[in-house]
């Protein structure tokens, strides 16, 4: 018993801590740590020139050295489980005759003995010794081992193969997903930028309008007054005495006599013009968008028939599920529904200046009305730029709709990315809100010349840069799972290139958010867990107090701040880790 816990004991020191089977070619590594060759390369591929640790988390060099006493040690240890292991057999004896079994049948697979082999039955049989027939099984054994090694090898490769085109595939698709959304927000900006034009041109309209009526108020009036006085004067001379009414006569009548009215212009040519001009526009455009809303209907309705045609049962039904509790797909339709024009919104409480006509809610940041089951957003909470006011707390505690004595509003500003400072295997949106790292690209890009560039992480910097004051943004994580990321801040004196160190006293402030949670990036390399995995998160920096705060946007509870001292000044920071992740911008 005490030699068998001893064997395990030995067997618990040879065991790979990542992949938990024995040492396989064992490397040690910088701090001491032994790992299988395969296992430790495999995890520093995703890195640069230093990479963490496993167990200690210590920043080691890709330089790992063989350890040759541990390939001694590992085979003999297997060699002694394999003895303990192997349980002693009692002696084979025929149970016919009582003799020892020396012959194997291969007509009926028994094990004989000397008088079995000797007996009717088997004379006839092909009978060999059993060393003799294990050897010949063995070489049968050990091609079909290899036939179905190779048949595994080409599954492997089938497996792979298939994976990398359903990835490609599904990349595919969401390639077509954003090139749809980005063209629907483009015509929809379009027709806003053409609707407030047209707008404008009326109310200006609207306004010579006005003007050219007190024009004609004041000419009528003017005229009103004047005959009113000749009226009364002739009246005036019909009382008189004769000798009293002859007295200037001449003058008065002539004065009567000559008076004329000046019937003035009601509406001048050229706003005649005008106001025909915008009619002339307005129908133009109306009769255009009838004739894209019955084309787009029409192809719509055929391109959809022509989709559903071609599915069976089964695939309609997980159609029909889909469109039931994917809140994309309705996003899509009222999106299309919004830029036709023929969604509104009557929530007569909120007030839409002309420059920020899609007050920003979690739901309709990008076309303004909410989903069917979410509240509008109060009037408090709307601005009249394109600028979105959030409250957030001053302690960095709690949920913002907690009870918080000192309160203050950040102005979420428009953040995009800084594409100098991309690095090559990075892909940005054409408006440069979002940020890709494609599921296949080269093991190792070259250097790029450019020194504003990361190299070798895959990082990148928002803009602009925080000098000063309060500043808030958003960033979305997509991708599979979420993919893997670091969302923060960076001091300016970051290197960009070789080892980066990710703590703040290297001058960045940082989460680190994968599909297994959230934690909070410290001095000394370490990582605080946090109970929370968010989908979009809020950062908001007070450059004057030293405070990062990062907030869940989709629930509004905080999740971590730090306290820091600026030198100089900092930009929003982005690290993808893995294949597929996708970081998106707001506002």
């Amino acid at each position: 018993m005490a030699s068998q816990q001893f064997s395990n004991q030995l067997q618990e020191e040879v065991i790979c801590p990542i992949c938990t089977d024995f040492l396989q070619d064992p490397v040690t590594i910088d701090c001491g740590h032994n790992f299988c060759n395969r296992c430790i390369t495999r995890i520093g591929e995703a890195s640069g020139s230093f990479f963490k640790c496993p167990l200690c988390n210590s920043s080691v060099n890709k330089t790992f050295r063989p350890n040759w006493l541990l390939v001694n040690l590992v085979k003999k240890i297997q060699a002694m489980s394999a003895s303990e292991e192997q349980p002693e057999r009692d002696e084979l004896k025929c149970q016919r005759h009582g003799e020892k079994l020396y012959y194997f049948c291969e007509h009926s697979g028994n094990f004989l003995c000397v008088m079995c082999c000797e007996s009717e039955d088997h004379r006839t049989h092909n009978d060999s010794l059993i060393e003799e027939a294990a050897e010949k099984y063995q070489v049968k054994i050990q091609s079909q081992v290899e036939i179905l090694q190779q048949t595994e090898k080409e599954i492997v490769q089938k497996k792979e193969q298939g994976e990398w085109k359903i990835n490609d595939f599904k990349n595919h698709v969401n390639f077509e997903r954003i090139k749809i959304l980005g063209e629907f927000r483009h015509l929809q900006q379009v027709l806003e930028e053409e609707k407030n034009f047209l707008l404008s041109r009326l109310h200006w309209l609207e306004q010579e309008g006005t003007e050219q009526r007190k024009l004609f108020m004041a000419s009528m009036e003017l005229q009103l007054t004047t005959l009113k006085k000749l009226i009364d004067s002739l009246k005036v001379k019909q009382q008189m005495l004769p000798s009293q009414l002859l007295e200037d006569i001449r003058v008065i009548l002539h004065r009567s006599e000559e008076f004329q009215f000046l019937n003035p212009t009601l509406i001048p040519p050229h706003l005649e013009k005008k106001l025909s001009e915008a009619k002339s526009r307005h129908d133009s455009i109306i009769e255009n968008m009838k004739k894209f809303e019955d084309n787009l209907q029409a192809n719509g309705k055929k391109d959809k028939n022509r989709f559903l045609k071609g599915m069976n049962e089964k695939d309609k039904q997980n159609w029909c599920l889909l469109e039931k509790n994917n809140p994309e797909s309705s996003f899509l339709t009222r999106s299309l529904l919004q830029t036709l024009g023929f969604f509104l919104w009557r929530d007569e409480t909120i007030k839409q200046g002309p420059s920020n006509p899609y007050p920003r809610t979690p739901t309709h940041a990008l076309f303004g009305a909410p989903f069917a089951g979410e509240a509008a957003p109060s009037a408090s909470l709307l601005a009249r730029s394109r600028e979105t006011y959030v409250e957030v707390p001053e302690n960095g505690a709690g949920s913002f709709g907690a009870e918080i004595t000192e309160r203050f509003k950040v102005v979420l500003t428009p953040v995009t990315l800084d594409a100098a400072s991309a690095h090559p295997d990075l892909i940005l949106s054409q408006d440069l809100k979002t940020v890709t790292l494609a599921l296949h690209f080269p093991r190792r890009s070259e250097e790029p010349a450019n020194p504003e560039c990361f190299y070798p992480f895959r990082c990148v910097l928002g803009s602009p840069g925080i000098t000063s004051g309060c500043q808030a943004w958003e960033a979305e994580l997509q991708g599979r799972e979420r993919g893997g990321c670091l969302v923060g801040v960076a001091s300016e004196l970051v290197s960009r290139r070789g080892c980066l160190l990710v703590e703040p006293l290297a001058g960045l402030w940082t989460l680190r958010i994968t599909s297994i949670g959230c934690e909070a990036l410290t001095d000394g390399g370490t990582r605080e867990n946090l109970p929370i995995r968010p989908k979009k998160v809020g950062i908001f920096v007070d450059h004057a107090r030293g405070k990062i705060v990062f907030f869940d946007s989709t629930t509004s509870k905080h999740i971590y701040t730090f306290h820091a001292s600026f030198a100089g000044q900092i930009f929003p920071f982005f690290q993808l880790l893995y294949p597929g992740t996708r970081i998106s911008l707001n506002p």
